[in-house]
């Protein structure tokens, strides 16, 4: 059986009311998207005079359409969402997405309104996501709703939970122009009058499309339902969760843009860590960390092995380890020995280890590889980090290097980044590893936080093994 949210992203058939013979309208912007997209299903306009609007049947109600409707997007002013609600109630639409804003984003009478509107949906057993939303994307089958124009985004494992349109907006258009991760679901909940974060877990947690799940979130409200609902999903998926409004400045700022309020910042991240969900620090931290998790085996422990061409790149990487928590075992001297032939008789095998001295004898290709590889076999080491200066002479065939790494050590997360580059040769590098499944960042700081989010979920995993080894055998696997 379909899981209730599901229609909120595959639906038969949608209805966009508020489109109408403009282009500047925002329904108008709905349509384009759901037509740009591909979506397969059914799409009808809801337009008190219009016959059609770009090729798409129109219908002064949702009861003229004569058929059944999964979905209905208000893109309409707030006094009217009391009335379209009812309406989709009445032609027996029971999902609506509610575009408008102006509800508890805008003070105590939008609150109240908001509870009105809430009422009525849930009186009449229609599920509800917003106010204040621009709804969903799905890349599988083309059920977009956002209210800006979007290009296609590549279709992929990670799923995106947010309380802003942003996730459905600018973001988006970010991922489908720069990026090389793929995109599963985005939900944009507003100010979760119904729907909220519990929900659409649940129904991600669930959902098989769905490796890495993100969060943004300015205030959760049904917290210990959400806690509880965390500890059986990061069992078999990694949630990452970026937290809005810790400040209190931003407190303000998150009450006023979706009426949400604010938690206690240390409270709420024991809380998460004990529900094993992994909070991130920034934009640029929740999306580092989810291509990192999309990408990468989860790892057995937190130790990394670093390789870097510069001294730089070692001390920086140091600092951010001891920063995050992560460990840079030494070397063992089977280690030592393995890479012997890539380093001068006088030079030292380090963790991280700076392999100029080694280039002085050998090509920079021989170096990053004898000592990767060496690093690769150490078991104390659980992640792989290779630093790169992008120069004419550091020039080589990295991904096919790295490729070796990975197929030898496909157990291991092997990630990369950039000390300095032309943003010609960063492009072209950063396509060629990504293309072959090795995450890349613009600074070790990031690609160490990556590694820790990996680190993070990888504790997460093994405490669930252990309980999972622990529990008394029930049954016999077959339903008894």
């Amino acid at each position: 059986m379909a899981h209730t949210m599901e229609a909120f992203f595959n639906p038969s058939s949608v209805a966009v009311a508020g489109a109408s013979g403009s282009s500047m309208k925002l329904g108008n912007i709905t349509l384009s998207n759901l037509l740009r997209f591909g979506y397969r299903g059914r799409i009808y306009a809801i337009h008190p005079r219009a016959g059609e609007i770009m090729g798409v049947p129109a219908f002064p109600s949702l009861r003229d359409i004569g058929e059944p409707v999964e979905v209905a997007v208000g893109v309409l002013p707030r006094e009217l969402m009391l009335d379209f609600v009812a309406d989709c109630a009445d032609a027996g639409v029971r999902k609506v997405i509610v575009c408008a804003a102006g509800y508890s984003d805008a003070g105590a009478e939008g609150a109240a309104m908001q509870k009105q509107l809430a009422d009525a949906a849930r009186e009449r057993g229609v599920r509800m996501m917003g106010p204040n939303s621009v709804g969903t994307i799905s890349t599988s089958s083309g059920f977009v709703t956002s209210l800006m124009t979007l290009d296609p985004l590549q279709e992929g494992d990670i799923s995106i939970i947010a309380q802003t349109g942003l996730f459905a907006g600018g973001f988006a258009r970010w991922i489908a122009s720069t990026q090389r991760f793929g995109v599963s679901k985005v939900a944009c909940l507003g100010n979760k009058a119904d729907v909220d974060e519990v929900d659409m877990l649940e129904y991600l947690g669930e959902d098989e499309a769905t490796k890495v799940i993100c969060i943004y979130t300015e205030g959760l409200h049904r917290g210990r339902d959400f806690l509880e609902l965390a500890r059986r999903v990061t069992e078999g998926k990694p949630v990452l969760m970026l937290k809005g409004g810790r400040s209190e400045l931003g407190g303000r700022m998150a009450a006023s843009h979706t009426g949400s309020m604010a938690g206690e910042e240390a409270v709420l991240r024991g809380a998460l860590a004990q529900a094993g969900v992994v909070a991130v620090d920034g934009i640029d931290g929740l999306f580092d960390a989810a291509k990192a998790l999309s990408y990468c085996p989860v790892p057995a422990g937190p130790n990394l092995g670093v390789v870097s061409i510069t001294g730089a790149g070692t001390v920086l990487v140091a600092d951010a380890c001891q920063r995050r928590g992560l460990c840079l075992p030494a070397p063992s001297p089977q280690a030592a020995r393995r890479a012997g032939e890539g380093l001068p008789g006088w030079a030292r095998l380090l963790n991280p280890m700076d392999i100029w001295a080694a280039t002085l004898q050998g090509s920079v290709e021989d170096a990053y590889r004898v000592i990767l590889r060496a690093f690769a076999e150490e078991r104390n080491m659980h992640m792989l980090m290779a630093v790169f200066t992008l120069v004419p002479e550091s020039e080589f065939d990295a991904a096919a290097l790295l490729c070796e790494v990975k197929e030898q050590h496909p157990e291991k997360p092997l990630l990369a980044c950039f000390l300095g580059a032309s943003e010609v040769d960063r492009r072209r590098w950063c396509s060629a590893l990504e293309g072959m499944g090795v995450p890349v960042y613009d600074s070790v700081e990031r690609c160490v936080d990556a590694a820790w989010a990996l680190a993070g979920y990888g504790l997460r995993r093994a405490r669930a093994g252990r309980r999972g080894a622990e529990a008394p055998c029930r049954g016999n696997g077959h339903g008894d």
